[in-house]
């Protein structure tokens, strides 16, 4: 991110604006930074919304068995979701797929 002057303005100028609104404007730059490093990075990896909401539900410490009982669906559909969500992360195993998700804010993991 950076920060520029508009144009035409000299560096006295500038100096002026920052002494009277320069901790204003550096707050408004760090919440910029943490909103858009907070943001989903897809990328070429795509989950679906209920992959991801699978994974969430595994990363709250759910079983399959839960998870089937909460979305309505069966257990193997349940493995269906996680089994692709694997592929398109790239990983072998569900606990690498969540990490991974997590790491990538596609997956939100509550943390105590």
């Amino acid at each position: 991110m950076a920060l520029t002057a508009m144009p035409g303005l000299n560096q006295d100028d500038v100096d002026n604006i920052w002494a009277q609104h320069g901790r204003d404007i550096e707050i408004i730059n760090n919440v910029a930074h943490l909103k858009i490093m907070s943001l989903p990075n897809l990328g070429s990896i795509r989950l679906s919304p209920r992959q991801r909401q699978i994974l969430e539900a595994v990363g709250d410490g759910k079983s399959a068995l839960e998870i089937s009982s909460l979305l309505g669906i069966s257990v193997a559909m349940v493995e269906k979701h996680l089994r692709l969500a694997r592929a398109a992360l790239g990983v072998e195993t569900t606990a690498q797929a969540l990490l991974k998700a997590a790491f990538l804010n596609q997956v939100y993991v509550k943390t105590i």
